[in-house]
């Protein structure tokens, strides 16, 4: 955290039009131990207020980033990790939660975890797609999902993160597309094979005729849209039958047509 905190908060003081008088008054009818003296004292670099009146007091001020604001990077020079003030509050707070609501603290893991994978796959991705511009290529970067379409009886279903970013040539499909799909299945073929990539825009209508991606339950399906039905194009209707319109499917984008290679 940068060492001049105190004057930083008194510069946004006075630029927010808040006198001592008035943050002391919000910061004791939130709780805290903050006289008139006790702002002058840290804003004077004599003292330091708790993590909960810091954050209050950013609040009151208009200080929405408080990390850039107050110069800190996360660590310290040797390059160790170094807390703010919000991240002391939140540790405190996870070891009061810990001590008195043990159920709530595997609940805050649970998210904790989950949200940390989350980030992971999303760091790739940004990574991933930095390393595709940096090459410069007049191109676009889309997101791919990989072989989940099945031509065939069905396979999953979307997740909510794209499995990997692919570099495609720039046309004007591909520019309308919202993301590719890998084909996986023959119940389209002679329109498409199994293996095939194509460009899919995310639509809540198609005409009769378009052909579309729909899902029903855990099952993704690259069909034609019939009246009554989802259509196969191969011929083999025993290996290879229609799918009945239901109300439990869904129509996820319309096929523009297959990625060249």
């Amino acid at each position: 955290m940068n060492k001049n905190i105190g004057k930083i908060l008194k510069e946004a003081r006075i630029l927010s039009g808040v006198s001592v008088k008035e943050i002391s008054d919000i910061l004791v009818n939130k709780g805290y131990k903050a006289s008139e003296s006790t702002i002058y004292s840290w804003e004077n670099e004599n003292s330091q207020p708790t993590p909960g009146a810091f954050l209050v007091m950013c609040g009151t001020y208009g200080i929405k980033n408080v990390l850039d604001t107050f110069g800190y990077n996360g660590y310290k020079k040797d390059g160790s990790i170094q807390l703010n003030m919000k991240e002391i509050d939140i540790i405190e707070k996870y070891r009061f939660t810990t001590k008195y609501s043990p159920e709530g603290i595997t609940t805050v893991d649970t998210v904790l975890n989950r949200e940390y994978a989350i980030a992971e796959q999303l760091k790739e991705q940004k990574e991933r797609i930095e390393e595709l511009e940096s090459e410069n290529t007049p191109q676009r970067i889309i997101a791919y999902y990989q072989r989940l379409a099945s031509a065939g009886s069905g396979d999953y279903l979307f997740d909510d993160i794209p499995t990997d970013f692919i570099r495609v040539k720039s046309t004007a499909i591909s520019r309308q597309a919202d993301f590719v799909i890998g084909v996986n299945g023959r119940s389209m073929e002679d329109t498409y094979h199994d293996g095939d990539r194509v460009f899919v825009k995310k639509l809540t209508e198609i005409d009769i005729g378009d052909i579309g991606v729909f899902t029903r339950g855990n099952d993704c399906f690259i069909k034609e849209l019939g009246t009554d039905r989802l259509i196969s194009h191969n011929q083999d209707k025993d290996a290879y039958p229609d799918i009945p319109a239901s109300d439990d499917i869904r129509l996820v984008g319309k096929v523009l047509g297959i990625v060249d290679e």
